[in-house]
């Protein structure tokens, strides 16, 4: 063991990790332990970590157990190492080994605080292999979530494992587990397999993992087939070639189950890179034997990974050569989003943006381009709102020319925004600025969204106050001024609700730079400085247009209307009567004084001046305290 001073500096290196670790999931001190121990304060006093633990554990109720058990790292942090590695882990051994066995809370708990010791107080692979017994007995659990929460505590473990001498010791435990006479220590094996595989290589994993996928009982095939497509990942093409009848048994499995598993665990697949020729003859007609599935969970399954099942199929490398075989794809992509369960229709939508720059422009206009309309007047609002936001990410990219963006997406955006469900809505309206530089192609389209500056859901007006900028950007200020500015921009930045008030102040910096200082003197400020004024009863207003200010200054940084919006900050907002106000105005001229280019004379020639002498009046000190700050930073 190392000597007692380089103990303390370990202790000194592991305590702020511990802290950051175990901070967020390590109870307070609570009255369930106080009650939980038997001891008196005398005894307390001289007993340590272990002992205390050991005590609640011991002593106390199911309640007491849970509360214990969700102090493991701390104690485990707090005993060190060694201490943990030499009396810990054997106690938490027993625990776990106790039968009948505690109650699943505890186990569960167990299995996920000792992922908290590796690697950052057991980082050695002789300290990490102590806790395998532990979630050995763990992984064979009845219940569902303490298994899976100790394979996943096993996956993150076992890298750490990395010493030859105990790669023996990983594979046995795999070959216990698989022996076992009940099928969930077999399930637990089939999700630690890949791991162990990548971190050992022992070529006897995969036969093991051969015999799961074959095995007489429905959940271990099922287990098997969800964690097929890792494994694989992992594997050479021979190898895989070796596994291609096993993955076509088990996608064709008489339980449903176990098919739709299989078929979705293709995209696991796409890091391996496998060269499409094999790909297009192993992995193609699993995919449309998938996508005709007679069950519709199968269907579903695939569905909510089909692009990433297609992107493993590696067909890009080559499109010319595989062009047939895309256009396949696409075929069984087309029949998923036509599928009669509403619930495949949506899973397969969420997948049409990557599918439409995965196939490109082409396949996209020959295949999915005929079904928008459709997929657009829906019946599953699900299905509607997907669509809604795949055409805006597909509008991205670069994929799709402007001029098909234009006649292919603007009916379906206007339908879209006229629909009945604001989350349809607000998918367009939240990312319509994507496409703002075709907005003058998009008449309906604007129309539309000027309506609804007036619609009764606040989020909706929101989203219509953060796309204004854009539209001034894309139609022109002529437009703006004559069209928006009025029923549109002033509406909303008199709304009630304060979220869409600050989206207008949002985009003010952005209509500054679009529209310039001198049309933001001559058409916007007149409108804020008469709200200003008209609003003595009501400071959020004030309030409002105080930020408002700050974004012009911080936008324009010199000039008439720097100085304009500036000398409002200081002569109204810092003398305003509600304490508030005055904190947004010292707020607004934070962010002003920060800001690099802004000019320096009128900072230290009007605004410095202005704030030492507020500073002496000012009895808020919450205002006081942003004033310091602009003060500092004026420095």
């Amino acid at each position: 063991p190392p000597p007692p001073q380089q103990q303390q500096q370990q202790q000194q290196t592991l305590y702020p990790t511990m802290m950051a670790t175990t901070n967020n999931h390590s109870p307070t001190p609570s009255l369930t332990m106080v009650r939980s121990l038997p001891q008196g304060v005398d005894e307390l006093q001289n007993m340590g970590p272990l002992e205390v633990f050991q005590s609640q554990m011991e002593h106390g109720s199911t309640e007491a157990k849970v509360d214990a058990m969700k102090r493991l790292s701390t104690v485990a942090f707090a005993l060190g190492p060694e201490v943990t590695v030499k009396d810990y882990v054997p106690y938490l051994q027993t625990c776990a080994m106790v039968n009948p066995p505690h109650e699943d809370e505890i186990l569960l708990i167990m299995a996920a605080q000792l992922q908290y010791l590796v690697p950052h107080l057991l980082n050695t692979s002789t300290q990490c292999l102590t806790l395998l017994p532990i979630l050995e007995r763990l992984a064979t659990m009845e219940e569902t979530v303490v298994r899976e929460e100790a394979v996943k505590a096993t996956n993150h473990i076992c890298p750490y494992i990395n010493h030859p001498d105990h790669a023996r010791a990983l594979s046995s435990m795999t070959k216990r587990l698989v022996a076992a006479d009940w099928f969930t220590a077999k399930v637990s094996a089939a999700g630690i397999c890949p791991t162990l595989y990548q971190t050992t290589h022992d070529e006897e994993l995969r036969f093991i993992y051969r015999d799961l996928c074959q095995d007489e009982t429905p959940m271990v095939r099922r287990a098997a087939a969800q964690h097929l497509g890792t494994f694989l990942n992992l594997l050479t093409l021979d190898q895989c070639r070796e596994l291609q009848p096993i993955l076509e048994q088990l996608a064709s499995d008489e339980q449903d189950s176990v098919r739709l598993l299989a078929v979705a665990s293709l995209a696991n697949m796409q890091d391996a890179a496998f060269p499409p020729e094999w790909t297009t003859q192993a992995l193609l007609p699993l995919l449309k034997q998938g996508s005709t599935d007679l069950s519709w969970r199968v269907r579903n399954n695939l569905a909510k990974c089909f692009s990433g099942v297609a992107i493993s199929l590696n067909l890009n490398d080559n499109p010319d050569q595989f062009a047939s075989q895309k256009a396949l794809v696409m075929a069984c992509f087309v029949a998923l989003l036509q599928d009669q369960e509403g619930e495949v229709r949506a899973g397969a939508v969420g997948h049409l943006a990557q599918m439409v720059h995965w196939g490109g422009a082409d396949l996209f206009q020959s295949h999915l381009q005929p079904l928008l309309p459709a997929l657009a007047d829906d019946v599953v609002v699900d299905v509607r709102s997907k669509c809604a936001l795949a055409i805006m990410d597909s509008s991205e990219g670069g994929t799709l020319a402007d001029a098909t963006i234009v006649k292919a997406f603007t009916p379906l955006l206007e339908n879209f925004l006229q629909d009945e469900y604001p989350e349809v809505q607000l998918h367009v309206l939240r990312h319509l600025s994507r496409i703002s530089h075709l907005l003058h192609q998009m008449a309906g389209v604007v129309s539309n969204i000027l309506n609804m500056s007036k619609a009764a859901n606040w989020r909706v007006r929101q989203g219509v106050a953060q796309l204004l900028p854009h539209l001034a950007e894309a139609r022109g200020m002529e437009f703006f001024a004559s069209v928006l500015l009025e029923p549109s921009w002033m509406a909303l930045l008199l709304d009630p609700v304060a979220s869409v008030r600050a989206a207008c102040v949002g985009g003010v910096a952005q209509l500054v730079r679009v529209a310039g200082d001198d049309w933001i003197m001559a058409q916007l400020l007149p409108h804020h400085v008469k709200i200003y004024d008209h609003s003595t009863a009501a400071y959020l207003m004030r309030m409002t247009i105080l930020r408002a200010h700050a974004q012009m200054a911080v936008a324009s940084q010199s000039g008439q209307l720097f100085f304009t919006v500036v000398e409002t900050l200081v002569t109204q907002g810092l003398t305003d009567k509600v304490a508030n106000v005055r904190m947004v105005a010292a707020k607004g001229l934070l962010l002003v004084v920060q800001e690099e280019g802004c000019d320096k004379d009128v900072l230290s020639g009007k605004v410095r001046p202005a704030l030492e002498e507020c500073l002496t009046t000012e009895e808020d000190p919450d205002v006081s305290h942003f004033i310091n700050e602009c003060l500092n930073h004026s420095n």
